[in-house]
């Protein structure tokens, strides 16, 4: 497989903000579209009398969420192997903030990352209603994540901090770490978003992504579907605690530092603050 763990500064800022906001346009088109979809096709379907099964779907609970990890893997999967040489592919604003607070990439690039990427998901979701018409915001609730029946918002905020903070720490792990396996990171970062996904989607939705989170909701927001404001700051506030949380926990546990470097520290372990580690600022996260 090809090393993805590349340089981006060859590439301009608009080139970089271009494949961000192409990147999460199509997580979000295909990962919440599929969920959306999971809900037309279930509607009127019959259910397991299971009172604990609050899933989605026909299959309920486990099949529908298998289902909809893969297929936000496949898509993330897909945008790192298209997009990471250029921008990193972060295509999570909470993926470029933890990579900030060990200054993996600058403020000012940070900022624009942003943007682009709350802008691709909001026109992400906004293509899932093109596509699937009206049902796609009138059942299927464009894919937004909320916490699901029984589940209080401060526990499917706990859901959303831990996701987010174990999918930064693979990122840190597989995409910045110099000591990580060549050209794996796309795949097993996709594959352990896919796990969290599973386990945590009949909590609250496993959103595990601000823009991912906001997108949706806006859209539903404005097409006057479902409304889901109400969790939209506490996820992005829990999101944002474990982003931060593995950016600064992460490189504490993985850094080595040498114990002397007479000439300088050499290219494969020069790390961005000028001192000597196993870290590089590859940016290439998901």
């Amino acid at each position: 497989m090809a090393k993805i763990r590349l340089s981006v500064s060859e590439y301009s800022l608009p080139q970089r903000m271009m494949a961000e906001a192409v990147g999460i346009f199509f997580l979000v088109f295909v990962g919440c579209g599929t969920a959306a979809m999971t809900l037309i096709l279930g509607k009127g379907a019959p259910r397991f009398a299971n009172p604990h099964d609050i899933g989605i779907g026909a299959l309920g609970g486990m099949g529908d969420w298998l289902a909809i990890g893969l297929a936000f893997a496949f898509a993330i999967m897909t945008m790192v192997y298209i997009f990471g040489h250029v921008s990193g592919c972060h295509i999570n604003p909470a993926v470029t903030l933890g990579l900030l607070v060990h200054k993996e990439i600058p403020l000012g690039d940070a900022l624009t990352y942003w943007v682009s990427q709350f802008i691709g998901a909001i026109a992400g979701a906004f293509a899932i209603a093109l596509v699937f018409g009206r049902a796609g915001w009138i059942t299927g609730g464009l894919g937004a994540a909320a916490p699901f029946p029984g589940v209080p918002l401060w526990r499917a905020g706990t859901a959303e901090g831990l996701g987010q903070f174990a999918l930064v720490l693979g990122v840190y792990g597989l995409a910045v770490n110099r000591k990580a396996p060549s050209g794996w990171a796309g795949l097993i970062i996709a594959l352990n978003i896919a796990g969290l996904i599973i386990v945590l989607g009949n909590v609250s939705g496993a959103a595990i992504n601000p823009a991912r989170t906001l997108g949706p909701i806006f859209a539903d927001w404005v097409l006057d579907g479902a409304n889901h404001w109400a969790s939209c700051g506490v996820y992005i506030l829990a999101q944002v605690i474990g982003a931060t949380a593995a950016g600064l926990l992460y490189p504490w546990i993985a850094i080595r530092k040498s114990k002397s470097v007479p000439n300088g520290p050499a290219p494969e372990t020069a790390g961005v603050s000028g001192g000597p580690h196993e870290f590089g600022a590859s940016g290439s996260g998901i």
